[in-house]
C-alpha cells in the first residue's frame, strides 16, 4: 500500500503509518471532541491559540471542543510509566489568517511517561519515517529549547525577554542589539546571537557555533548535542535534517529538542513536534515526553500537483447495459491492477489516463 500511496486522501496516508508506528509498540488512542475547559485554561501557553471554542453542559460544566490532542494524553496518562499511542484526530482552532475557527484534522503520537534518550531518538526516527511516506522531498528542521535557557541563564535571568525571543524567531539581526540593550542584556550576548543566527555552515558548524559562542553554558552544549544526535538520527532515517535556531517554541513546556517538517511545494510546515517534560511533570505522568502531528490539510499543494487522475479507466455503458455485465468488467478492471470509475456520462472535470466503452 505504501509504494502506491499518491495522497489522495488522509486515510491512506494513516493506514500507510498506522503499520510503521505499530511495528514500533504504539497503540491506537481514541478521545473525545470535547474536554472541560479548565484543562486549557490552565495550559493556555501550550496552545497554539488561546481561542477556543466553549459550551455550558446540563450539568453546568463550561467544556470546549479540544484545541489540542497532547494536552488530552498526557491528562490521561497520568500515573507514571511509559505509554506509547498513536492516534488520527480532530481539533478546532482559529485559523492563522482571517481568525475563523475551522476543523484540523491531526495524524500523530506521543511517548510519554519516563521518556529516555532511546525515546527520544525513536520518535524522531517516526518522524522521518512519516515524513518519508508523504512521499515527496522532505526535510526536518531542528532546534533546542536549552539553548535558548542556557543563554537566557547567562543573563541571569529564567527566561529571555519576548521582544528577542521575537528577533530570534525572525532572524532580525539588525534591531537584535537594541532590544538586548532595552531589556539590560550585555552586549557580547547580543553579538554572540548574531553570530549563531547568521552562521551559514553546516549542521557540524551550526552546532560547534552554539558551544564556541556560549560555551560557558552547560545548557548549551549539551543542546548542541542533542542537535548532533537528532540531525544523525535523521539521516539514518533517509531524511535531511537541518540546524535552524530560529525555531522556537513555548519554554514553560517546550524544554529539549524541537522539530518541524516540511515538503517540496507545501508553503508551512506539514509536521510539528518536541520535547514537552515540564508538561508531564506537571500532570504527575513521568518525567518526559515527546511527540509529534502531522497535518494533512497542508499536504494540499502537493496531492493536488501530485494527483495524475481520478481513476486508471473511465468507464461508460450505456443506459441499457445489464448491472451485472457493467459490474463484471468492473471487477475485472481492478483485477488488471487497475482503478475504474463506472457511469453513463463522463463526471465534469473528471481526469482519467484512459476511457473505455460498453
Amino acid at each position: 500500500m505504501t509504494e502506491k500511496l499518491n495522497l489522495s486522501g488522509s486515510e491512506k496516508l494513516y493506514l500507510a503509518l498506522k503499520g510503521v508506528y505499530e511495528s514500533f509498540g504504539y497503540a491506537p488512542y481514541k478521545m473525545r471532541r470535547f474536554e472541560e475547559y479548565s484543562l486549557y485554561a490552565d495550559n493556555l501557553n501550550f496552545l497554539r491559540s488561546r481561542d477556543v471554542i466553549t459550551f455550558g453542559d446540563k450539568n453546568g460544566r463550561l467544556l470546549a471542543l479540544k484545541p489540542d490532542v497532547t494536552l488530552s494524553i498526557v491528562k490521561n496518562c497520568a500515573g507514571g510509566g511509559l505509554k506509547k499511542v498513536y492516534y488520527r484526530e480532530s481539533v478546532y482552532r482559529p485559523e492563522a489568517y482571517g481568525g475563523q475557527f475551522r476543523e484540523i484534522e491531526q495524524i500523530g503520537l506521543e511517548c510519554v511517561g519516563d521518556a529516555d534518550g532511546y525515546a527520544e531518538a525513536e520518535v524522531l526516527t517516526l518522524a522521518a519515517e512519516s515524513l518519508k511516506a508523504i512521499g515527496c522531498n522532505c526535510v526536518l528542521e531542528l532546534s533546542h529549547m536549552g539553548a535558548l535557557a542556557g543563554i537566557a541563564r547567562l543573563c541571569g535571568r529564567e527566561r529571555l525577554p519576548e521582544g528577542l525571543v521575537a528577533c530570534i524567531s525572525s532572524r532580525n539581526l539588525h534591531d537584535m542589539p537594541a532590544v538586548c540593550a532595552a531589556n539590560g542584556i550585555d552586549g557580547d550576548i547580543a553579538e554572540g546571537l548574531r553570530a549563531l543566527l547568521a552562521c551559514e555552515g553546516d549542521n557540524a558548524q551550526r552546532a560547534d557555533m552554539l558551544c564556541n559562542v556560549f560555551g560557558a553554558s552547560a545548557e548549551c552544549v549539551a543542546a548542541a548535542e542533542g542537535l548532533r544526535r537528532a540531525v544523525k538520527v535523521a539521516g539514518d532515517a533517509g531524511i535531511a535534517a537541518e540546524i535552524d535556531f530560529t525555531l522556537t517554541d513555548d519554554a514553560d513546556y517546550y524544554n529539549g529538542i524541537i522539530f518541524r517538517g516540511y515538503a517540496a511545494e507545501c508553503p508551512r510546515a506539514v509536521l510539528s513536534g518536541g520535547r514537552y517534560d515540564n508538561l508531564v511533570k506537571k500532570f504527575g505522568a513521568g518525567s518526559g515526553g515527546i511527540g509529534f502531528a502531522i497535518y494533512p490539510a497542508e499536504l494540499e499543494p502537493y496531492v493536488s500537483a501530485a494527483r495524475k487522475s481520478d481513476a486508471d479507466v473511465l468507464l461508460l455503458y450505456s443506459e441499457d447495459a445489464r448491472p451485472e455485465d457493467v459490474l463484471a468488467r468492473v471487477r475485472a478492471i481492478i483485477s488488471g491492477g487497475e482503478s475504474v470509475f463506472a457511469a453513463v456520462k463522463a463526471p465534469q472535470g473528471g481526469v482519467f489516463g484512459r476511457v473505455e466503452k460498453m
